[in-house]
């Protein structure tokens, strides 16, 4: 991202409440140059793209524009103090924050007692909501109204007691953070190359389940261990292709979210994620009911006025929802029902265009591409393909960029009768793909053979055996534990089939 650009993205990603609130805040907070400030922010918010030569020819001759680097410095701090104080009253950090203020203002004027009955609250607020991270310094500030008081209005046991609970804290969150690393290596590799494709891979994520902290679950341990601890198993079973296990701890996840309702309009998006991902493993397993069940439920978040913000929540729900509908047409087959999803699709991409997170659309616009394939909607089909490999996330999903450059073909030897040339292009083009590429599946280097081979066909005979001795080979694969999940990707095996007959 240029650092130009920053204040038009954070314009740009603002709610119509959120940039109505900033206008009144800077009414009340700036002297003498609001009206500037709004006009700038007016300006950069009606640009489709950041223009800045625009900008400075509009307010040619004003004197902010001669320091424009400065004003934008300025209306971006601006921008961002308004929208902590407009997302105050819904988040937990910020009253805490405040109360930790209030606790600095009434030690400094030495009203101690009362600076003592704003830890009390910061503690039961930190511990109810399991903002464990706010802990030491609320300890801190318990240690140093005590010290302030010189230890009258606490006993020997209390000062031990203060030790060690700020030891026990510091302990839980560097539990915390061990299980946060092991995660993290989970997703790190799942989001930079998919599913296991070898042994090698196979190894190096199955370190982090020899871990200590994966060995065993204490009752004591905080939520937020547990939560990291399931979603560090079910993002392993998920990655090795062992749904049932994935399933049970995704169900295990949701089940402790949903044991702290409390918790749940704080952390929304984690919410949603689980559901998004229990659907995926009710969906393998066949477990229809349930997922009917969770499908239901987040399109009732989408339609309820409570989960409506943060907009980022609204985002999320449009991808989990809208994907989830899509596969579980392809699931179905019930392709051409499926094609007013796809309309659907476009409108929110749209909508939430630049938010909406780059691996989400990747994988909306790839099965979007099922969609239209299954429906004979080719021109469709090409068009969502070329979305999904246009403006790949960067060393993000290799494999959903590798199949969806390889499906090309398929798009492109259905419509060979309209467009001959564009069937020459993309051969030539999978071709130069696959053979730069480091393969993941020994089903690319068959398909490169295959594309290799068709130089020498001559007749439609001829052609018809090339696809032939293909799906022989895909067959002969499917049998290889690793070698069948490309065909989780695309039923390539069912579509030559077809060919043939």
């Amino acid at each position: 991202m240029k650092r130009k650009d920053s204040l038009f993205r954070l314009i740009k990603s603002l709610s119509k409440s959120e940039k109505r609130f900033f206008k009144i805040y800077s009414s009340r907070h700036v002297i003498g140059n609001q009206n500037n400030y709004v006009q700038l922010f007016d300006a950069i918010d009606r640009q489709r793209s950041y223009q800045e030569e625009v900008i400075l020819k509009k307010f040619e001759g004003e004197k902010f524009v001669k320091r424009l680097a400065v004003a934008k410095t300025y209306l971006y701090d601006l921008i961002l103090k308004s929208m902590n104080v407009y997302h105050a009253q819904n988040s937990i950090e910020a009253q805490l924050r405040e109360l930790l203020g209030n606790i600095a203002f009434l030690h400094d004027k030495r009203l101690l007692n009362q600076a003592q009955n704003q830890v009390l609250k910061a503690q039961k607020l930190a511990l109810d909501y399991e903002k464990r991270a706010l802990l030491p310094e609320i300890i801190r500030w318990q240690k140093k109204i005590a010290e302030a008081q010189l230890f009258e209005e606490i006993s020997i046991e209390d000062i031990h007691q203060l030790f060690e609970n700020e030891k026990n804290i510091l302990q839980e969150l560097q539990s915390i953070n061990d299980y946060w690393l092991l995660q993290a290596r989970l997703y790190f590799h799942q989001n930079r190359k998919g599913a296991i494709t070898n042994p090698d891979d196979l190894a190096k994520i199955s370190e982090v389940l020899q871990s200590p902290l994966m060995q065993g679950e204490k009752d004591d341990m905080p939520l937020e261990s547990k939560l990291l601890r399931y979603k560090t198993y079910s993002t392993y079973y998920f990655m090795i292709r062992d749904f049932a296990n994935c399933y049970d701890y995704s169900k295990k996840l949701i089940e402790l979210l949903e044991s702290r309702p409390e918790l749940l309009q704080l952390d929304s998006m984690q919410y949603v994620t689980s559901i998004n991902n229990l659907l995926n493993m009710s969906s393998m397993l066949g477990k229809e009911a349930e997922r009917s069940s969770y499908l239901l439920k987040l399109e009732e978040m989408i339609q309820h006025k409570k989960w409506k913000k943060p907009e980022s929540l609204q985002i999320k729900l449009f991808e989990a929802y809208y994907y989830q509908s899509i596969l579980h047409c392809i699931s179905e087959e019930t392709y051409q029902e499926g094609l007013p999803l796809l309309q659907k699709v476009e409108e929110g991409l749209r909508k939430f265009k630049g938010k909406v997170n780059k691996i989400g659309e990747e994988m909306l616009c790839f099965y979007s591409f099922h969609i239209a394939f299954g429906a004979k909607a080719y021109s469709n089909a090409r068009k969502w393909l070329e979305k999904s490999t246009q403006n790949p996330a960067e060393n993000l999903r290799e494999d959903i960029y590798t199949f969806s450059k390889i499906l090309t073909l398929l798009v492109a030897y259905e419509l060979r009768k309209q467009d001959a040339v564009y069937l020459r292009k993309t051969i030539r083009s999978v071709y130069a793909f696959l053979y730069r590429k480091e393969r993941m599946y020994q089903f690319e280097t068959r398909v490169l053979q295959f594309l290799r081979g068709l130089t020498a066909i001559q007749t439609n005979e001829e052609l018809k055996g090339h696809f032939q001795a293909l799906r022989l080979q895909l067959d002969e694969l499917a049998e290889d534990n690793f070698e069948r999940k490309a065909f989780g990707y695309f039923d390539f095996r069912a579509w030559l089939k077809g060919i043939e007959s």
